[in-house]
């Protein structure tokens, strides 16, 4: 008895032996398990915070063979690493289209419709769903029809990236024709839409209420200014608008006078307040401009005081002085002239007389442009 329950133990044993030598092999050879998390920032190029806000959507996942795929796809599209690590961080998704079945035909559909490779890649940054959904696809021909190139479709998605998820029928189009009806015409519906595609993508009754405060603005329909009051009425706060407006007229302005400059220029109003009353002020007590000319011409205001109104009125004043010629012309004239125009008009015709220490390098200088590496 003694000997067979021996026998047992020892049986027992070897068999506990042999179970614990195959987990040790079997665990060794085992690979390592799937950690999305560290997967992402070691070849998708995202940050520890960014992968593991990503890392959650890709849970699911056993291995890398599927993410592996998606990155091989986007290689092909020549995407840089910042490129990559910026689409998977906006949608982490995208990892787990298949390549074959979603990505692959969404690529050749925008090939149809003109996209070449660089273009193609430039999108997936900024909207990856164009590559999993044809509506998308299919928006974004429309746009271009619209808009007339790609780099403004690709500007107004920049400033609206859910631009591709509106609805054309329900929302874009009708406002279209609800603009065309203030009199808009097509390209300057276009011009609109790729400064504030929201207000085009938006509802109606939002749009109705920028209509409105525009011709608040002073700027009725069907003047040539509308479309960039309504720029101005969807991105200024009415309280901002009026206390710029309020700001000219503790500067001396009368209520024609704002009246008339944010008809002519409603993008003023764009302008911070410190901003329009350092130009005031340059405008008036160095310029010597009357502020009834400034009202008529308010492109004035939206110069840069440093960058081409002092320097400008810099060559001016030394003309004057000297008794060159294009010394007495206007101040407005001058400063909405071109960098070259500028420097043909009043500079190079004058070199001879000038100081010696004033080469094109100083002129550009003076025009509000910063001189080349040759020229210094």
């Amino acid at each position: 008895m003694q000997r067979l329950q021996n026998r047992l133990l020892s049986s027992l044993r070897a068999a506990f032996s042999l179970r614990r030598r195959l987990f040790l092999c079997t665990t060794a050879t085992s690979p390592a398990p799937f950690v999305a998390e560290s997967y992402l920032v070691a070849n998708c190029g995202l940050t520890p915070s960014q992968a593991l806000k990503a890392s959650k959507s890709l849970s699911n996942l056993k291995s890398s063979d599927q993410l592996d795929a998606v990155r091989a796809f986007l290689a092909d599209l020549s995407l840089s690493k910042a490129d990559v690590a910026s689409t998977i961080a906006r949608s982490p998704r995208f990892l787990c289209c298949n390549v074959e079945q979603t990505l692959a035909p969404r690529v050749s559909q925008l090939r149809d419709i003109g996209l070449s490779t660089p273009q193609i890649a430039r999108l997936a940054p900024l909207a990856p769903g164009v590559f999993v959904s044809p509506a998308h696809a299919s928006r974004l021909a429309f746009y271009m029809s619209f808009l007339g190139s790609f780099d403004k479709v690709h500007a107004a998605i920049r400033r609206n990236t859910q631009l591709l998820s509106r609805s054309l029928e329900s929302a874009v189009k009708p406002n279209i024709v609800l603009l065309r009806q203030c009199g808009l015409a097509v390209r300057d519906i276009a011009q609109v839409f790729v400064l504030v595609p929201r207000l085009l993508a938006g509802s109606q009754e939002r749009l109705k209420a920028v209509i409105a405060r525009a011709e608040d603005l002073g700027v009725p329909r069907g003047t040539p200014m509308f479309r960039y009051a309504l720029v101005v009425a969807y991105s200024v706060r009415l309280e901002s608008a009026t206390a710029k407006m309020e700001l000219l007229k503790s500067l001396g302005w009368s209520s024609c006078q704002v009246a008339m400059a944010v008809a002519k220029m409603p993008s003023i109003l764009s302008s911070s307040e410190d901003r329009l009353r350092r130009a005031v002020d340059f405008l008036t007590k160095e310029a010597g401009v009357e502020v009834e000319a400034i009202a008529r011409a308010p492109a004035m205001l939206k110069f840069s005081i440093e960058g081409r109104l002092v320097p400008r009125l810099n060559v001016l004043k030394l003309l004057k002085e000297k008794g060159l010629p294009g010394g007495d012309r206007g101040f407005y004239n001058a400063v909405c002239m071109s960098d070259e125009t500028f420097l043909n008009t009043f500079v190079r015709p004058n070199e001879a007389s000038l100081p010696p220490g004033l080469t094109d390098a100083h002129a550009a200088a003076l025009a509000g442009k910063a001189p080349t590496r040759a020229a210094s």
